[in-house]
């Protein structure tokens, strides 16, 4: 069983966007820039090759009358001082009844955006006191306003409306989510701190009134400390492990178990960032090996707490 939930279901984009994904599509001619991950200007070409390696994602922007697109690390070694390694354990046992002592190894889920059901319907683009139809061409007119592909039929369009209605409009189906959440991160928690002895932390930068508090662990509202230090250049991070040296591994995409208790296991990791590094420099599409074994296409389930 997969312990992670989909946390994008109630975030709060919704509508516009999962419509915008299936019909949109800019029409506007505009000139195209592209950056490598340290936003420096690239060829087409080799941005495409950096797209395709196991150690990158790629965006894209519309800004005024340019087109960006940017590469970023799907995963990343980095590394503090000491002294900012203790800044943030000091800042998370104020915030937490946990209690970390020197030199221990930190986890942190981290959240940039939360937001409760009511807050994420405020989000959404169907008007209640709306019909079907008057929606429907509410919608397609936004669209063209946009210079967006509108949606091509009524048929079509309820059908997005029913899904979206079925995932996002439901408080029952909100809170049975958010419960069954907690309870399969609590099982990932009690596994790291017991087995590594590496605390925990749940934490949110921006919370739009999120249930904090569940029936196993709390949330964590923090300040600008963490998204300072890990964020800046990956803006899209949900994982970090800190270590008292300083060293540290943030990622924003799957992250098998296995390569997590590795990470959390050995003390070491200057093999692990040979091969992040290897597969840099050369884009390698499959990475070297804990990358490999992070991005590989498995013909079984693999187990994935963060």
């Amino acid at each position: 069983m997969k312990l992670k939930m989909n946390y994008k279901r109630i975030l709060p984009y919704l509508f516009f966007i999962s419509t915008f994904i299936l019909y949109g599509q800019n029409k506007i001619e505009k000139d195209t820039v592209y950056y490598d991950e340290n936003k420096i200007e690239i060829s087409k070409d080799k941005f495409i090759d950096k797209c395709n390696a196991a150690v990158f994602y790629c965006k894209q922007f519309d800004i005024d009358n340019y087109i960006v697109y940017k590469v970023y690390h799907r995963m990343y070694f980095g590394k503090l001082t000491p002294q900012e390694y203790n800044q943030i354990r000091m800042y998370l046992n104020q915030q937490s009844i946990k209690n970390t002592p020197k030199n221990h190894s930190i986890l942190i889920h981290y959240e940039e955006n939360l937001a409760g059901f009511k807050e994420s319907n405020e989000y959404c683009n169907l008007i209640n006191s709306y019909s079907l139809e008057e929606n429907y061409n509410y919608f397609n007119l936004n669209a063209k306003k946009n210079n967006e592909e509108p949606i091509k039929s009524i048929k079509a369009f309820k059908q997005i409306v029913e899904w979206h209605r079925k995932e996002f409009h439901n408080l029952k189906k909100f809170n049975k989510d958010v419960a069954n959440y907690a309870k399969q991160q609590n099982k990932c928690i009690r596994k790291v701190e017991l087995r590594f002895k590496t605390p925990v932390y749940y934490a949110i930068y921006n919370n739009n009134n999120y249930p904090l508090k569940n029936d196993y662990f709390t949330w964590l509202e923090v300040n600008s400390i963490i998204k300072t230090t890990f964020t800046k250049n990956h803006p899209d991070i949900d994982l970090i492990i800190l270590k008292p040296n300083g060293e540290y591994f943030i990622k924003n995409d799957f992250l098998p178990n296995s390569v997590l208790f590795k990470l959390l296991k050995e003390k070491d990791w200057t093999k692990f960032k040979n091969d992040w590094n290897q597969s840099i420099k050369t884009n390698y599409n499959l990475g070297y090996g804990i990358i490999f074994d992070t991005t590989k296409d498995y013909d079984y389930y693999i187990p994935s707490c963060y």
